[in-house]
This record gives structure tokens, sequence and C-alpha cells, in this order.
């Protein structure tokens, strides 16, 4: 790929194998692709400030439905770190979006707001922005040599954190594929899931984060409807205020991949499946199993409580590939998590999901999933 790269100081022509794309909402690579956006783009309008303030009020999500500083919408308050507070509003229909971010006006809307708090602290404003609520994704992430991740790709409403932490997912599940295809060891095929996978997921985030834009700035008067009725029964039924609540950004697995291997799924009553990620749990021997996931294959094995420790050069040596070997007892905690017996094993990818699992497994059936994977191709390991 040739990259025309234009600076304050001068242009330049960039020679790169690959280019991975991560210039945001706006992204100049996407439009230079002719790439288009599908998806749902929202009426309402936000504004966000943040403002550096020392206070005592605990740190916490909170959201005003109509209040006084903001009448006929939403504003929402949390706490960063180091003073920040973050100030984020909707504006109303009739409001000029150009007028409304001016700072001397957004400086009197928080002021309006923290008078309504009874907050005194003094504070001053670090940063003022306008958006607008988009669930938007490309329909694939690659186009050749360039890959297109986070705002770049996807586009979903701020409630719910979904936007930072799809794009950490984003590279999470990118980068071993492109390195293990730099390298030789994986194939087109494999790298073509980033776009699978990926997608996948921002349509799973695009689903939620729709229900939190929608009881936020109800589209319609039967959403608005829903939405009063919530609130009022929240008082005297506390179930129902978990409806309330926008934060429930939650790992997602890829339960339909294409690198899904069958293994012995059948044989499980529970544990994670493939596609899914790795639940985390302290190790009998101390410290996490997310301390020992990845850049690498990760087998987890499990052992009969006075069983003798395996070689793990024995089952490194039949794959090419980074292979960790972790081995616990199964009547652990974590082999009860795990549906674990002795013999039971897990593989996980490099981005710790779990790529198949067994009730028994040697080596060589080790390396060949693992070969499997680095193919992508979609069949079982049995059929290999």
């Amino acid at each position: 790929a040739t990259l025309s790269v234009e600076t304050p100081i001068g242009s330049y022509r960039l020679q790169a194998d690959w280019v991975i794309a991560t210039d945001g909402a706006r992204s100049t690579v996407r439009k230079a692709l002719g790439a288009r956006f599908v998806g749902t783009q929202y009426d309402g309008t936000y504004i966000i400030a943040d403002i550096r303030m020392k206070s005592d009020l605990p740190a916490g999500r909170r959201a005003w439905f109509d209040p006084p500083s903001n009448p006929g919408a939403t504003l929402l308050l949390h706490k960063h770190r180091d003073d920040l507070w973050r100030f984020d509003y909707q504006l109303r229909d009739d409001e000029d979006p150009d007028e409304a971010v001016k700072p001397e006006n957004v400086l009197e809307r928080i002021r309006s707001h923290l008078a309504l708090m009874g907050e005194t602290a003094p504070w001053k404003p670090v940063w003022i922005s306008l958006y607008r609520a988009n669930c938007l994704t490309l329909e694939s992430y690659r186009y050749g040599r360039v890959l297109l991740a986070g705002d770049a790709a996807h586009m979903v409403p701020i409630f719910g954190v979904r936007g930072l932490n799809s794009g950490a997912d984003d590279a999470q599940n990118l980068v071993w594929k492109l390195a293990l295809r730099i390298r030789g060891q994986g194939s087109d095929a494999l790298l073509d899931t980033y776009t699978e996978e990926r997608v996948f997921a921002t349509r799973v985030n695009m689903r939620h984060a729709s229900k939190s834009a929608e009881f936020m700035a109800p589209p319609t008067e039967a959403f608005r409807v829903m939405r009063e009725a919530v609130l009022a029964l929240s008082h005297r039924h506390t179930w129902i205020r978990r409806l309330i609540d926008p934060r429930q950004s939650a790992a997602i697995g890829y339960p339909d991949s294409s690198l899904n291997q069958a293994g012995d799924a059948a044989d499980f009553k529970a544990g994670p499946v493939a596609g899914v990620n790795f639940i985390d749990v302290t190790l009998p021997a101390g410290g996490h199993l997310s301390e020992r996931m990845g850049p690498h294959f990760t087998l987890l094995r499990f052992t009969a409580a006075a069983g003798p420790a395996t070689d793990a050069q024995v089952w490194q040596a039949t794959t090419s590939l980074p292979l960790a070997v972790l081995e616990v007892p199964a009547d652990s905690e974590i082999g009860r998590r795990y549906d674990a017996r002795p013999g039971t094993a897990y593989l996980f990818r490099p981005d710790g999901h779990v790529l198949c699992r067994w009730r028994a497994i040697d080596p060589t059936g080790v390396a060949r999933a693992i070969a499997t994977c680095c193919a992508g191709n979609a069949v079982a390991l049995e059929e290999v």
C-alpha cells in the first residue's frame, strides 16, 4: 500500500506492506477507500464538557431526566481520574448546535447544574465537544492490505463506553492474526476472520447501544412514555432499576466463528464454549489465568491432584508456533469453573478466546487444532 502523507512541514509518500487505519470517526483512510457506513444515525445532538474540580462527591455515573438546568432533555455526569468531571448533555430540538457549543453557553449550563446539585467547589473548564449518536459500521474491515479498526470502522453511541472498549477489542482480535499472516504462518482466510468476528461484535454492541440511546433520548412518544413509566416504577421496585443503567458493556464472544472447533464439546455441561472469552480465575499456585494469556496459544490442562507434571516441551515440539502449557488440578476452583476432570484440556487463541476443548487430547491433536486455526478453516477438529 502506498500512502500520501500530508503534514504541516511538508508531504511525503510511504510504502507499507500493511496499513491499519485507526484514524477515528472522520477517517481519511476510510474516505479514500470509498468505504461507506451502514446503520442508524440518530437525530439527537449532545455536548461533552470536561471540568476540573475538587469535590467530595462520590464517583459514579449520574443521570438527570428533564432537569431545570437542561429542561426537556437529559444530562449525565461522571468522574474521571485527576479531579476531572465529565458533563454529557442532550440538546433540545429547538437549540442551535453551533450556538449551544460556544464556551459561554456551555459554561452557563454547567454553572446552573452545579448550583442545582449544591456543589460549591471551584472549577475550571478543560474541554468541550459536540457529537451525534450513531450506530454505524462498515460491512468489511479489510480492503486488501488496508484494515480498519475503532471508530474508523464502526461507531456506537457513547452510552455504555462501548466505543472505546470495542476499539481495544478490534486491536486484540486483529494483531495476532496479522502477525501470523506477516510471518507466513497464517493464511488470508485467517485474516478475513477479523471482519467476520468483529462485525458480529459490532452488531451486538449496536443492539445494546441502541437501547441505551432510545432510553436517553426517546425517538417517539411511545418510547418517552415507556421511559417515564420505568423511572416512576423504579422508586418502588428495585428490580426495574437495571433498565435505567446504560453501563451494559461486557465481553463479546464469537459463538459462530469459522475458527471454532468442536473437539469434545458435547461431553461438557458447563465451562466456556468455543469462541467465547476465557473465565478469569485465581490459579492454585497464585496469580490469575489472565496473566498467563497471550501473545501465544495457551493450553490449559487439568490433572489428577497427585499426577506428575507433563513436560511442556513435548507439547510445544509438535508446533512451530509459540504455545504455553499450563497444568492445574482438576479438583480446584478453576477446575470447577471449567467443568474439568483429569485429562480435560482447553486451547485458547492468543486473544484469550476458546479455540477448542477436549476431555482427552494428545500433543499431535493440539498441533492440528492450531494449524487448522492458522489456516482459517471452518472445520471441526475431527474432520482435519
